[in-house]
């Protein structure tokens, strides 16, 4: 999760970059001895002119208002969503150099593939070079793989928007999604608190990171439905942390009847209690599921004789109870005793050490 302060707002040089009728505002001195730079800018293109939105772009009053590219119209194809235009490929890597140089961020994404090609390469290779401490690279750079600009396997981290990859990625990767829309909308509909644990242990499953957008509204306030997911996410996660942060996947990232199509704006599934996902630190091994269980767990991975773990089971814990669960390792299945009262909501943890 990325969190940005109202108060504490890092954007480049702006006066230059922005132009006469950009707005940029510095303001005071904060509590914390900080300054706030507001700026914004009005961009041009004619795609959501097409889907019947009066934009005053598309106005030659507003001319001075916007980049002169009106010849290049966004069409919502790949190759579309990139400027050709040279002299604002060079605007754009001016800016970003400037950000990288001054800044010096420890991430830099592309809502879309590597840009423009060498002036992109060029780009990311001094955002790496700036970043070397002590003779290692300390910085991530994320884009994504839809056709949209390069994609470089190992050069740069793929995000995947409001989706998941299949199976286990050899690289990390990202998915990047909101508990909403981008932004308050009162006639988008929320994503719940099960859906966002259980979103969260299936893409660390898979050797992915999730980048979540916590909804706010316009005063900075949260709406009761970010306010109930970050309250609940808390308590779950002071619990069940341990099987996600800093851990690594296992050898199969998951058993159960529920997986998610990989690609794009595909997060719909459905998932159970009999959905299980698997993460490790050392020789630990957590089974998480993505669900709320009763009565008992059956996980079929672990059965006696199964292809993955040839050790026996020798302990199995709940995380958030107090003492060892009773289990039985069976020829179909590792089955697990639950208590009566589960300690967290939305999905129950289960560690397990092997003889």
């Amino acid at each position: 999760m990325v969190t940005f302060s109202k108060r504490e707002i890092m954007v480049a040089p702006v006066a230059a970059a922005l132009g006469v009728h950009s707005t940029a505002r510095a303001q005071g001195p904060a509590s914390n001895g900080s300054r706030q730079l507001d700026a914004s800018n009005h961009l041009y293109d004619q795609f959501w002119r097409k889907l019947g939105i009066d934009y005053d772009g598309a106005n030659p009053r507003y001319a001075d208002l916007y980049h002169d590219n009106r010849d290049e119209p966004f069409l919502n194809k790949s190759g579309t969503w990139y400027t050709t235009i040279p002299k604002f490929q060079r605007h754009w890597f001016d800016r970003i150099s400037d950000l990288v140089e001054t800044y010096q961020p420890d991430l830099l994404y592309s809502d879309g593939g590597l840009p423009f090609g060498e002036v992109g390469r060029t780009l990311v290779a001094r955002f790496y070079n700036n970043s070397i401490r002590g003779g290692k690279v300390d910085a991530v750079y994320n884009c994504k793989d839809l056709g949209s600009g390069e994609f470089h396997l190992g050069a740069a981290v793929q995000d995947v928007e409001r989706s998941v990859l299949n199976g286990i990625s050899p690289l990390p990767w990202q998915t990047d999604t909101s508990n909403g829309d981008w932004f308050y909308n009162e006639n988008y509909g929320f994503k719940t608190t099960d859906t966002v644990v259980s979103m969260l242990a299936d893409i660390v499953s898979k050797n992915g990171n999730l980048l979540l957008n916590i909804v706010q509204c316009a005063d900075g306030s949260l709406p009761p439905q970010s306010e109930q997911l970050v309250t609940e996410l808390a308590a779950g996660m002071k619990v069940n942390s341990q099987a996600i942060h800093g851990t690594r996947p296992w050898k199969i990232h998951g058993e159960g009847p529920t997986e998610t199509a990989a690609g794009a704006f595909k997060e719909d599934a459905a998932y159970t209690a009999k959905d299980i996902r698997f993460t490790t630190v050392r020789d630990a091994l957590y089974a998480l599921t993505l669900g709320e269980p009763s009565g008992t767990v059956e996980i079929r991975s672990l059965a006696l004789g199964n292809l993955h773990e040839r050790r026996r089971v020798r302990q199995v814990r709940l995380l958030g109870h107090p003492g060892p669960m009773r289990f039985r390792q069976a020829d179909q299945a590792l089955v697990i005793e639950l208590p009566e009262k589960l300690p967290t909501r939305h999905s129950s943890v289960f560690k397990v050490d092997f003889a």
